[in-house]
């Protein structure tokens, strides 16, 4: 007789490569607004204050957009319904301490799905971690390296952090909420 399988502690992040985006424009439109926050999460501003930048829409923002949602589509057949996007500046030695991007005082208006889109990434940028509980005794975490180019899409409640930045020149990513549109 074989065994049913049942899975209780799977976490999946889905990762990209996108090589038609200029970056450089990007970069550029990042930069203009750096440490323009308007932004409110809840009740409160955001934790992440001095690398959080609120930036305007860019045609290459929405081309970014539209080609993580294509490729969620063609992998899920689901689509992807923007919530927000804001610009991640990091100067020399920022870090981002642990969160998450639910929301506890609305938990039905919470994104679904969240992200990070990496536009400008020198040497020595540190890594994006993921922390998650293989039990209610051990806590794990998994670290990926960002790169130009690449997007990370994970789930909105799923713990993350963002080590040191190592360089005079700024990493810059865009990060996104999503929900997920049936």
């Amino acid at each position: 007789m074989k065994f049913q399988e049942i899975i209780l502690t799977q976490t999946k992040i889905d990762i990209g490569l996108l090589l038609d985006i200029n970056n450089k424009k990007l970069k550029d439109h990042c930069l203009k607004y750096k440490k323009n926050i308007t932004r409110k999460r809840g009740n409160e501003i955001t934790d992440t204050l001095s690398e959080d930048s609120d930036i305007p829409k860019h045609p290459e923002i929405e081309k970014m957009l539209n080609k993580i949602n294509e490729q969620y589509f063609f992998n899920y057949k689901k689509n992807l319904i923007l919530d927000e996007f804001w610009g991640h500046i990091h100067d020399k030695n920022q870090s981002s301490i642990l969160h998450h991007h639910v929301n506890p005082n609305n938990l039905s208006n919470s994104p679904d799905i969240s992200g990070v889109y990496y536009v400008s990434v020198p040497k020595e940028s540190g890594v994006i971690v993921f922390q998650y509980s293989e039990n209610k005794f051990l806590e794990k975490r998994y670290w990926i390296e960002p790169k130009e180019g690449l997007f990370i899409l994970f789930p909105s409640s799923l713990p993350h952090f963002i080590t040191r930045h190592g360089n005079d020149k700024e990493r810059i990513s865009i990060s996104f909420n999503f929900k997920i549109k049936v």
